[in-house]
């Protein structure tokens, strides 16, 4: 429970950010870097398959590690507070 209201947390956060994608734009250009350096080294019919499985990789790694951080600064603020 406490995950997904993080989650939605999140979301809200990308809404009010303008960021209409599931990633952030840091992450977008980084990974469309990568994408052109690998460029021709993929089948052309599976490139396609393979850019959407490394942005839905990407999009998941974020929101994790948006929850991670936010239970971390949680339980650091606790031992700050004494509790």
């Amino acid at each position: 429970m406490e995950r997904q209201i993080i989650r939605q947390f999140y979301q809200t956060v990308l809404r009010e950010a303008a960021e209409t994608d599931k990633i952030s734009r840091e992450t977008r250009t980084e990974l469309e870097a990568l994408l052109k350096e690998t460029d021709g080294e993929t089948d052309p019919g599976k490139a396609d398959q393979h850019r959407d499985e490394l942005f839905l990789a990407a999009s998941a790694a974020e929101e994790n590690g948006f929850v991670k951080g936010f239970q971390y600064a949680f339980r650091l603020f606790m031992e700050c507070a004494g509790e």
